[in-house]
């Protein structure tokens, strides 16, 4: 009979030690993909406003030393244009579970300036857009630091 508790004990200690590490390993699993989703959808977002920066800076700086821009840069920068806007734009949509609030105002508040404001002066048009962009990657980057953050959590 004693043997028999003791089979008895050594089964519940097994049952109970080996769901307890199936749940830790799963969740560990499911916070690890989660983390790298949110580490691909930053960095594409940094990526966009990066390239978009680039577009801005480039026809800003144009501008501000009152030089013409040949037709091939200008296709090129274009392309900068295409690619960012776009992809920042989806990722404004789609990236409000897995950015932090800071990162979505900011987005908004970046996607808005189109709808926002009427540029009557392609000037002003550029220095806008270079300002929030800036202003974005900037906000972007700084929270990407703090929500991407890996702690040092014991479990």
């Amino acid at each position: 009979m004693e043997t028999l508790a003791e089979i008895l004990k050594l089964l519940i200690v097994g049952l109970i030690a080996g769901l307890f590490s199936a749940y830790i390993s799963t969740w560990r699993h499911r916070n690890e993909k989660w983390w790298e989703l949110r580490a691909e959808a930053y960095t594409s977002l940094i990526e966009a406003l990066s390239d978009l920066n680039h577009y801005y800076e480039k026809n800003y700086k144009a501008l501000i030393e009152n030089r013409e821009l040949t037709k091939e840069y200008e296709e090129e920068l274009g392309k900068f244009w295409d690619s960012g806007y776009h992809k920042v734009r989806k990722l404004s949509d789609t990236g409000v579970f897995l950015f932090s609030d800071e990162v979505n105002n900011a987005l908004k508040e970046y996607i808005d300036l189109k709808s926002e404001n009427d540029f009557g002066d392609y000037y002003i048009h550029i220095d806008n857009y270079y300002a929030g962009t800036q202003k974005c990657l900037k906000t972007v980057s700084t929270s990407a630091k703090t929500d991407l953050k890996v702690g040092g959590k014991w479990l």
